[in-house]
C-alpha cells in the first residue's frame, strides 16, 4: 500500500536546454511558462545573463535567444525578478565589474530592466532621475514584490554585506522610482520572503453582511412584478438564506492585493514573523504586524533561502531545513484566514535528493520544485547550487489549497438571475423532472448557458426541417418511403426533447437546482449546497461538460469536506475523475 502523500506529487527528469548548475539565479512563473535568468556558473565562477523558458506542462526548458540589438542587461547574481504586464522586471544583483576579468573583483547594482516576453526584446533603461534621493541603494539579495503597478524593493545587502533597512517603490507605468521609507528590519534572501497575488480572494459573505445590497433589488419574490402589491412567487428563497463563497477577483482600488512578507530566523529557536504590505491609492502604503495572530499545532522549522506564494486564501513558505540530524526541504502552507499553520507533505518525492527552488504554477494549483534527485542536499546547499535535472509538482488541491472561481455575475445579478426563475419571467420552456413534476424556464437562457441543450437544440431544428421537406407536395399522393443513405451519418435529436419541454430524468431537487445555477451562474441557493444535491450537480457537469458548475461544486466540496460528506464525496469524485477531490 502506499501512503497516500505520495498521490499528491511527482518526480520528472526535465528535458531540452536543461540550464547548467547555477548559484543566485532568480525564477518567475508566467502562466504555464517559468523564466529563468542570471546566477553564477559553478563551473566557471563565471556571471551570466541567460535567460531559460521551461514549460510546465511538457517539462522542457528552451534556451531564449537574446536579440544582438538590445543592450543586454550586466550579468548578475543575487538579483530580483517579478512579472508585470507579460515583462520581466529585474533589479539589482550583485555583478562582477565591467572591464574586470578578476572574478572576484564584485560590485552591486541598482538598475531595473524590463524584458518583454512577447517580443522577446529588452526594453532600454529607464534614465537616471536628477533627484537621486529616491533612488535605492545598490543592493544584492534583497526582496521584491510587484503590486498596484508598483515594484516593491525591500531590504537587501551592500557591498560590504551592510544590511539596508529600507523599502523603495518604482512607479511601473511611469518608470520611476517615487518612494523611500525606514523600515527597520533585517531582510534579506537568505532568511526572508515578500509575496503577493496576481488575483484578490473576496468573501461575500462578510463584504455584504448587514443585505444593504438584497434590500436595494426590492421585496423577495416580487422583485420583477409590475404590480408590487399582488403576492410575492411562492417559495421565493430569502435573501439572508443565500451562500455567497469567496471568489477570485482582479484587485482594485478598495480591494488591492497585498505584499506578505515572512522572515524567519535564529534557527537555533525559531522566530517568525509576518508583515502585510498594503498599497494605497495615493502610491502610499500600510504596514501591518500579523506575527502574533500565527497559530497551530506545529510550525515551520527555520526555512534557509525561503520561497513563497499565495494561492487563494493561503501563503505558502518553502526552503531547506537544516539541523544536525535532519536535513529536508519542507514546504508549509498559512490559512490567511484563520491565520493557522499546517505542513505540506509530498510523501517520498523530495524525501531524497538536493531539492533548494520552487514556485507556484497557479493556473494548476501546484507547487513546482527543482533540483537533482540524484544530488545531496546539504552538498548542494553549502556551495549555494541550483540544479534543475528534475522537477517535482505537488498537487495543492489536495491539501485544499486552490484559487477559488472567479464570479460570471456580480452578487446582485445573481440574485435577481435566481428571482427571474422563481417568479417565472418570460418562461416559454418546461424542464420535466423524474417525478413529472414541470419547471418553467426561459429557453433562450437555457440555449444561452447551456451549450449541450443549445446544440440539441439545432439537431431538432434540423432534424424537423428535414421532416418538412420530406412531405410529399400532393396529400393524394403517398410514394414510398426513402431508406435512408448509410454513408450519409445525420446526427439524431436526443430523444428527450421536444419543441417546449425536456426531459432531464432526475430528482425535482436536482432539477431545480441546477436551473438555479444556470440562472445566478452560481451555488447560492441552501438547497445547493445539500451534500446529495452537490454530489448529483458534479455528476451532471462531467456528463454535460459545464466545466464552470464543475469548478463551482468542487470548491463548495472542499468547503463542505467533513467525516460525515468524507464517503459521499470520495465516490462521486472517483467518478467524475476529480483527482485532488478524490485525495483529500
Amino acid at each position: 500500500m502506499y501512503p497516500i502523500s505520495d498521490l499528491t506529487a511527482f518526480c520528472r527528469k526535465t528535458t531540452g536546454d536543461v540550464p547548467p548548475k547555477l548559484v543566485g539565479a532568480s525564477t518567475t512563473v508566467v502562466g504555464s511558462k517559468m523564466y529563468l535568468y542570471g546566477g553564477r556558473l559553478v563551473s566557471e565562477r563565471k556571471m551570466v545573463s541567460d535567460i531559460y523558458m521551461f514549460d510546465l506542462e511538457s517539462f522542457k526548458w528552451e534556451k531564449v535567444a537574446q536579440s544582438p540589438e538590445d543592450v543586454i542587461p550586466q550579468a548578475r547574481y543575487f538579483h530580483s525578478a517579478d512579472t508585470w504586464r507579460n515583462h520581466l522586471i529585474i533589479f539589482g544583483g550583485m555583478a562582477i565589474k565591467p572591464q574586470s576579468e578578476n572574478p572576484e573583483d564584485l560590485c552591486v547594482l541598482n538598475d531595473v530592466r524590463l524584458f518583454d516576453l512577447t517580443t522577446r526584446r529588452w526594453l532600454p533603461a529607464a534614465p537616471v532621475p536628477a533627484d537621486s534621493s529616491l533612488v535605492p541603494n545598490a543592493r544584492y539579495a534583497h526582496l521584491s514584490s510587484v503590486t498596484a503597478d508598483r515594484l516593491f524593493i525591500i531590504g537587501g545587502q551592500d557591498l560590504a554585506n551592510v544590511w539596508l533597512d529600507d523599502v523603495y517603490i518604482f512607479d511601473l507605468n511611469t518608470k520611476t522610482w517615487i518612494q523611500r521609507r525606514d523600515y527597520p528590519r533585517h531582510c534579506g534572501t537568505y532568511r526572508s520572503v515578500a509575496v503577493t497575488a496576481d488575483q484578490r480572494v473576496r468573501l461575500p459573505q462578510e463584504e455584504t453582511r448587514g443585505g444593504q445590497a438584497s434590500t436595494r433589488l426590492g421585496q423577495v419574490g416580487s422583485r420583477f412584478k409590475v404590480d408590487k402589491a399582488s403576492a410575492p412567487a411562492a417559495n421565493a428563497t430569502q435573501s439572508d438564506s443565500l451562500i455567497h463563497l469567496p471568489y477570485s477577483a482582479q484587485p482594485t482600488e478598495d480591494y488591492p492585493c497585498d505584499i506578505f512578507l515572512f522572515s524567519n530566523y535564529n534557527f537555533t529557536d525559531v522566530q517568525r514573523e509576518l508583515e502585510v504590505f498594503t498599497p494605497l491609492s495615493d502610491g502610499d502604503f500600510t504596514v501591518s504586524d500579523r506575527s502574533s495572530s500565527m497559530t497551530g499545532t506545529s510550525f515551520p522549522p527555520g526555512l534557509r533561502f525561503p520561497t513563497g506564494a499565495i494561492l487563494g486564501t493561503y501563503f505558502i513558505v518553502a526552503g531547506t531545513y537544516l539541523s544536525q540530524t535532519y536535513q529536508s526541504f519542507s514546504i508549509w502552507a498559512l490559512d490567511l484566514i484563520n491565520m493557522t499553520w499546517s505542513r505540506i507533505d509530498p510523501g517520498s518525492a523530495l524525501a531524497s535528493g538536493s531539492w533548494f527552488r520552487s514556485c507556484l504554477w497557479a493556473s494548476a494549483n501546484k507547487f513546482v520544485v527543482f533540483g537533482n534527485r540524484n544530488g545531496n542536499l546539504v552538498e548542494d546547499y553549502n556551495r549555494r547550487l541550483l540544479s534543475w535535472d528534475h522537477v517535482t509538482c505537488i498537487d495543492l488541491e489536495a491539501f485544499g489549497i486552490y484559487q477559488p472561481p472567479p464570479l460570471v455575475l456580480d452578487i446582485p445579478m445573481q440574485e435577481l438571475g435566481l428571482a427571474a426563475l422563481e417568479e417565472g419571467l418570460m418562461a416559454d420552456f418546461e424542464i420535466i423532472c423524474d417525478d413529472g413534476r414541470r419547471i418553467k424556464c426561459s429557453r433562450k437562457l437555457l440555449e444561452d448557458r447551456w451549450p449541450w441543450f443549445k446544440e440539441q437544440r439545432k439537431i431538432f431544428l434540423q432534424a424537423a426541417t428535414r421532416a418538412l421537406d420530406a412531405l410529399p407536395p400532393v396529400a393524394s399522393h403517398t410514394p414510398l418511403p426513402e431508406v435512408a443513405n448509410a454513408n450519409r451519418q445525420e446526427a439524431r435529436p436526443d430523444p428527450r426533447l421536444t419543441p417546449r419541454a425536456f426531459n432531464l430524468s432526475e430528482p425535482y431537487p436536482i432539477t431545480l437546482a441546477l436551473l438555479q445555477y444556470f440562472y445566478s451562474m452560481a451555488l447560492i441557493t441552501p438547497l445547493q449546497h445539500a451534500p446529495a444535491v452537490l454530489s448529483q450537480l458534479l455528476l451532471l457537469s462531467s456528463t454535460y461538460q459545464l466545466t464552470h458548475l464543475q469548478s463551482l461544486v468542487k470548491h463548495a466540496m472542499h468547503r463542505a469536506l467533513s467525516y460525515a460528506t468524507s464517503v459521499g464525496i470520495y465516490g462521486v469524485s472517483t467518478l467524475c475523475s476529480c483527482r485532488s477531490l478524490q485525495i483529500r
